[in-house]
């Protein structure tokens, strides 16, 4: 398999889709809902990767299923997976394990037909201690990149950071390592800038700048609401644009599931049709976003309406 810098001046690169959701509703992943907190920036529930050691056949058929879709990278699931993180849900002397694990499965299945780029996501220390914490954050992030460099990832992605300030420091830890990264934030409550106050745009250029091959937006939003702030973003830099929509519908009030009422249990009630996630495609090919895939609430069925859309709109 080419490596990814070759695949994004090649063409749209079709990632996968969302893991942990997905666990869930399969009944291996605890959503936390009734043990920590969500929607309130004190963390997110549980939502840990253990299942990659306690239930690692479940994962192995996910990654499978989102590779028959047409997934040309699948991602480690190692989302959460620092040992910060992993302390409060149980898991903190096994930080190494799972995420060797988890790369190990993941790479297992790509064989050569696809890439295994490593997750890592932020930490939660700053919506827990504040800004203060960026240093300690750091260090949990450094060492979670050295474990899956280690582990053989392709590369990473980052994504699901909340502040820009924390993404820029994974973005110096994954350039330390030597490993490509991905950039994505996650905009909420609204698109018009993350977390620390900063506009989508001025977003694009500082990841760019941090050494980012490509950066852009996941979860949070559906691909429609979505598609202003890519836009924003791309019109700001050179390198190519990534997107990782969710599969739930936000409002004009709220551009973000997680703070809908629905969230976290109840996302049924709001969850979009795979025919949006074609239309996506469709779009994205159009307008220049070359690294797609999906975050929460999709499935292979998703993957492979994204990878419709694709292939309908390079043939038109």
């Amino acid at each position: 398999m080419r490596p990814i810098h070759t695949l994004l001046k090649q063409g749209v690169v079709l990632g996968d889709g969302g893991y942990l959701i997905e666990l869930e509703r399969r009944g291996y992943v605890d959503s936390g809902s009734g043990r920590e907190k969500v929607g309130t920036g004190k963390g997110s529930g549980q939502f840990t990767p253990e299942v990659a050691i306690e239930n690692p056949e479940a994962l192995q058929q996910l990654h499978s299923e989102f590779l028959n879709a047409g997934s040309q990278v699948l991602q480690a699931l190692t989302f959460f997976g620092t040992r910060e993180k992993l302390n409060r849900a149980g898991y903190g002397s096994q930080t190494e394990t799972i995420n060797h694990a988890a790369v190990k499965l993941a790479k297992e299945i790509a064989g050569d037909k696809a890439l295994v780029a490593g997750s890592v996501s932020r930490t939660q220390l700053i919506e827990r201690e504040g800004i203060g914490a960026l240093d300690k954050a750091g260090d949990h992030l450094a060492e979670q990149i050295r474990l899956l460099k280690d582990a053989g990832v392709d590369f990473l992605i980052l994504e699901t950071f909340f502040h820009l300030a924390e993404i820029k420091v994974a973005l110096r830890c994954s350039v330390a390592a030597r490993l490509p990264a991905v950039a994505t934030l996650s905009f909420r409550p609204l698109i018009s800038q993350c977390t620390d106050g900063h506009s989508p745009a001025d977003c694009a250029r500082v990841m760019a700048d941090c050494g980012a091959i490509a950066v852009g937006a996941n979860c949070e939003q559906e691909p429609s609401r979505m598609l202003p702030l890519l836009r924003e973003m791309r019109s700001a830099i050179q390198v190519p644009i990534a997107a990782q929509p969710a599969a739930f519908r936000t409002t004009d009030s709220c551009h973000c599931f997680t703070r809908q009422p629905a969230f976290p249990d109840e996302l049924e009630t709001i969850q979009v049709s795979r025919r949006e996630f074609e239309e996506f495609g469709k779009i994205a090919r159009a307008e220049g976003i070359y690294y797609v895939g999906g975050c929460c609430g999709c499935n292979a069925a998703y993957i492979r309406a994204l990878a419709r859309g694709l292939s309908e709109a390079g043939a038109s």
